[in-house]
């Protein structure tokens, strides 16, 4: 788990006014979805919408989705547009086929195109050194970093630092040298955008809408998410408790809104302009470039160029420029999904069958994309194009992993018991009188089914692949055999670490807010990740030694910092219980 907004800090975001039971609203929001077809194809395509639709609808009753938007694309124009749910769920408002949607992390594909176009016109080359098309940024000293760096991911630089980030010295920092690991960064697509900026001399909204918008007349699409169009949005939602982890489909409020104007995800669309999108990609991934690009560029374009593992929790995946590059149904297909702080998207395209898929909810900052719903549309119409066994949807939501290695008794120091049993959904903690329903949430972790019920994950450790103790609310729990514990309890955390600990909050809610725990002699961000000292007094976030995601604390006071700095982001210390 990588310290970043998606994974730990976008946590820190609290929901605001009203709350909704997420599976009761989307129950009566539409449950059928409303389906249209155009083009020429729609009787033999009619049997395959059918089951992309049920399978939506599933996800919309499974997950608790406010309100979902689809489009499914076939050869010969055929192309399905569906909705389902609700733009606003107070008002029960239905979703129309103009309401725009963040497509979030999809937005890195436009940008990546308005690179290439760059290229193609002679204004820059792709192993260029970044340097050279950014004086004045404070990029770390070493090896150099090349636009190629940015556009895959291999840049060694962290996630969601701004361009100037706070605390250190002043400068951006990596975790490895570029090209030797793949790491997801936001960072490389804001340097990737301003590049854009400074050599056309124009905003990058402009730049997509000349060079990619009004080509595919992706009319109704907007270059930059700004205050002034926000009434042509569906609503958008997100977790009603923010300071800890959503379970599927929990209760969610309104979600924050904010402008978006850089690369990394500044897009709003709807299903029917993704339809053309997913058309043009369609024909890159065949070769052929036309209006954005020549041939020679559209292959280059969607031409895997790095393994970017953790991408995918199936097969190889790989990555691209701004796209994905993954399995699905044993072909490799173009991927991509967007996260945003109240809706989430994805995007799948099968060049070879000639379809495509793209959806779209406007709930955010949850751990929910609609890839599966984009995957089996992209299955399913391949069976109908090819032929070969019927496609079959992945479970919604995913059967419960084996919880057995978990389960019995445990004991704490101060002799209180904790006793671990079996759900459908998972486990039920009991601790003396209370008992509190879980599912999984991170690796060996749980967090409450019922939010409200317990703020912090329950996290088991183990010992040579045996689980053996657990941490809940900053206690610690060894395994028992009638009541006597069967291992040491950690040693005591020394005071140099307990300073550190407590909640830090951003009021940025693209930052949020965090908590750093002691587990015995350790550290970890939200009782789950790693934090590991290093030599320069920061602080690395996660296992793996390259990992490019820091922390700094400052402004002591009793040599109590008053302050995290989490990847050039200032976060400050609240006393949050």
């Amino acid at each position: 788990m990588n310290m970043h907004r998606r994974a730990v800090m976008g946590l820190g975001l609290a929901g605001a006014g009203l709350a909704v039971a997420a599976g009761a609203a989307a129950a009566g929001a539409e449950p059928a979805g409303a389906l249209a077809v155009d083009g020429p194809g729609a009787e033999r395509f009619a049997a395959a919408f059918e089951d992309i639709r049920a399978y939506a609808a599933q996800h919309m009753v499974a997950y608790g989705l406010p309100g979902l938007t689809l489009c499914a694309v076939a050869p010969g124009g055929t192309s399905a547009y569906l909705r389902f749910g609700y733009a606003e769920l107070g008002g029960k408002v239905p979703l129309t086929p103009g309401h725009l949607f963040e497509i979030g992390s999809i937005s890195k594909s436009f940008t990546a195109l308005c690179v290439f176009h760059l290229m193609e016109a002679g204004k820059l080359s792709l192993d260029q050194d970044i340097a050279t098309l950014l004086p004045g940024a404070p990029l770390p000293s070493g090896a150099r970093i090349t636009v190629q760096n940015l556009l895959n991911h291999s840049s060694g630089l962290p996630d969601d630092a701004p361009l100037f980030p706070r605390g250190g010295d002043g400068r951006l920092w990596r975790g490895f040298e570029p090209g030797s690991h793949w790491s997801y960064s936001n960072l490389g697509f804001l340097m990737l955008g301003t590049i854009v900026e400074r050599l056309e001399g124009k905003p990058l909204a402009e730049v997509i809408r000349l060079r990619i918008l009004t080509p595919l007349g992706m009319n109704a699409t907007k270059g930059s998410i700004l205050t002034g169009d926000r009434a042509a949005y569906a609503q958008g939602y997100s977790a009603l408790y923010g300071d800890r982890g959503y379970p599927v489909a929990g209760p969610l409020g309104p979600g924050p809104w904010t402008e978006v104007t850089q690369g990394a995800g500044c897009v709003a669309s709807t299903s029917h302009d993704m339809s053309l999108y997913c058309r043009w990609l369609i024909a890159a991934g065949q070769g052929k470039g036309a209006p954005i690009l020549s041939d020679a560029g559209a292959a280059r374009f969607t031409r895997a160029t790095i393994d970017a593992p953790g991408w995918a929790a199936r097969g190889a995946p790989q990555y691209a420029n701004g796209l994905a590059v993954v399995e699905v149904g044993g072909r490799k297909l173009l991927h991509h999904t967007g996260g945003m702080l109240a809706y989430n998207s994805a995007l799948h395209v099968d060049p070879q069958a000639g379809v495509g898929a793209f959806a779209s909810t406007n709930v955010g900052l949850v751990p929910y994309r609609p890839r599966d719903i984009t995957a089996f549309a992209c299955e399913r119409l391949r069976e109908v194009v090819e032929g070969g066994p019927k496609a079959t949807p992945s479970a919604a939501p995913p059967k419960t992993p084996p919880v057995e290695a978990y389960l019995g008794h445990y004991v704490s120091q101060g002799g209180a018991g904790l006793t671990v049993a079996a759900t459908g959904r998972g486990i039920m903690a009991r601790l003396g009188e209370e008992a509190v329903a879980m599912e999984p949430y991170e690796e060996d972790a749980f967090i409450a089914i019922a939010p409200q019920a317990a703020a912090r994950p329950l996290v088991f450790r183990r010992t040579d692949k045996t689980v053996v103790r657990a941490w809940w609310n900053g206690v610690e729990f060894v395994r028992a055999v009638a009541d006597r514990p069967v291992a040491a309890f950690s040693p005591a955390t020394p005071a140099t670490l307990l300073a550190l600990t407590g909640w830090y909050g951003c009021d940025d809610p693209w930052h949020g807010g965090f908590r750093v725990a002691a587990q015995g002699e350790a550290l970890f961000v939200d009782d789950v990740t790693p934090l590991i000292r290093l030599s320069d007094g920061s602080w690395r976030a996660g296992e793996k030694d390259w990992s490019p995601e820091r922390m700094r604390f400052d402004a002591p006071i009793d040599g109590r910092p008053m302050r995290a700095i989490a990847s050039g982001v200032d976060h400050l210390r609240r006393p949050v219980p």
